[in-house]
């Protein structure tokens, strides 16, 4: 079947963490929250103008993910309306994955049992840490408490839980893998582990520029990161993409299908969607992406047609995060020095793909540029 992915991005926030730079906001209240909504059934229509074979049985749904910001401050009754006029209008594949998103401090049992009425059958909690420190370094609203009752509700209501974790300043390792050993016995089947980026424009990086916070250097990051996923690993939830950990069988099929340059449609203030040669990028403010609505119009900053060379780049370096690695006929000649890597460790070549180690992982934005210049 010739399927797709749905991303609706939810760009509202309780508060705004230090390290966010995603279309976010923490000034809204319910009537922007319903015209929120409102717009994301608009768009959606606009796009199926667009593609009217979008959601029918020729080209059906087959994943769909509630991202931000932070969905869980959707009222249930917004939630179940922006599913019901978006997932509910599409033909579907036979074993959809619906993900949504939820911060510890807004995931309530009564918010568990609606997303569940809804539809929802995977949960990504964004715990980040169980730290009281780290928390605080990072500018998250929840406290450790609050962050173990929300995985231990998750992961007794749904059968499939996933949660966030990031390594960045007062991160400790040996509490960090007590942090990751407590939630896959509760019953995390998914990790994502982060490597703290500092972005311009946002709380961190004024701290990290006037010296007031110190980032770890490289070598703990790689400690941290490296001993994360072999204690992962010892509890059956193996690397399949660079940040990203989980059991057989529970892996995102969602994310999986970015990787693998499957088309998906993104609706919403900032949301991004590619569909073959094409990327497309929405208005990151929601009053710019109302107004395109209310015009008529599709709410696009920007139109990518991809060449290609461009798509080439592409397909090798999504291919390079991911445990399969890339074939090494997709290669250009002579575009990585292939055994300095391998003696140097960063990957391993296994039937006829190349495949990143741990290591290779944290070197790919310089693998990544080494490719783009062979292009």
């Amino acid at each position: 079947m010739r399927s797709f992915g749905l991303y609706v991005h939810v760009p509202f926030c309780g508060s705004i963490c230090a390290y966010c730079h995603f279309a976010r906001s923490a000034d809204h209240d319910a009537g922007r929250r319903a015209a929120f909504v409102d717009g994301v059934l608009r768009e959606f229509e606009l796009r199926r103008q667009a593609c009217p074979a979008l959601g029918t049985a020729r080209r059906p749904l087959a994943t769909a993910y509630i991202g931000g910001g932070t969905p869980s401050q959707l009222e249930p009754e917004l939630m179940a309306r922006l599913l019901a006029g978006t997932v509910g209008r599409c033909d579907r594949a036979a074993d959809l994955e619906l993900t949504a998103e939820a911060n510890p401090e807004t995931f309530t049992p009564e918010l568990a049992q609606a997303w569940l009425a809804a539809g929802v059958g995977r949960v990504s909690l964004g715990v980040q840490s169980l730290d009281a420190g780290v928390l605080r370094r990072l500018g998250r609203a929840c406290d450790p408490a609050t962050a173990r009752g929300a995985l231990a509700l998750a992961c007794a209501r749904f059968p499939r839980v996933s949660a966030d974790w990031i390594l960045g300043p007062g991160v400790r390792l040996e509490a960090l893998l007590a942090e990751l050993d407590e939630a896959v016995a509760l019953g995390v089947g998914h990790v994502s582990l982060y490597i703290l980026e500092v972005h311009a424009g946002t709380a961190l990086a004024a701290r990290v520029a006037d010296g007031s916070l110190k980032l770890p250097p490289d070598e703990e990051v790689r400690t941290a990161y490296l001993a994360a996923a072999r204690r992962l690993a010892g509890h059956g939830l193996l690397q399949y993409e660079v940040a990203n950990f989980a059991r057989p069988g529970d892996e995102s099929r969602h994310n999986r299908a970015y990787w693998r340059r499957r088309p998906w449609l993104g609706l919403g203030p900032g949301a991004h969607g590619a569909w073959g040669r094409w990327r497309r990028a929405n208005h990151e403010t929601l009053a710019a992406w109302l107004a395109d609505l209310d015009a008529g119009r599709l709410p696009e900053a920007a139109v990518e047609d991809l060449g290609p060379v461009s798509r080439r780049l592409e397909r090798v370096v999504l291919a390079l995060r991911t445990r399969e690695g890339v074939p090494l006929g997709w290669l250009p000649p002579n575009a990585l020095d292939l055994e300095r890597g391998e003696a140097e460790g960063l990957w391993r070549r296994e039937g006829g793909s190349l495949r990143l180690t741990g290591d290779g992982f944290l070197r790919l934005d310089t693998i990544e540029e080494a490719l783009s210049r062979r292009f």
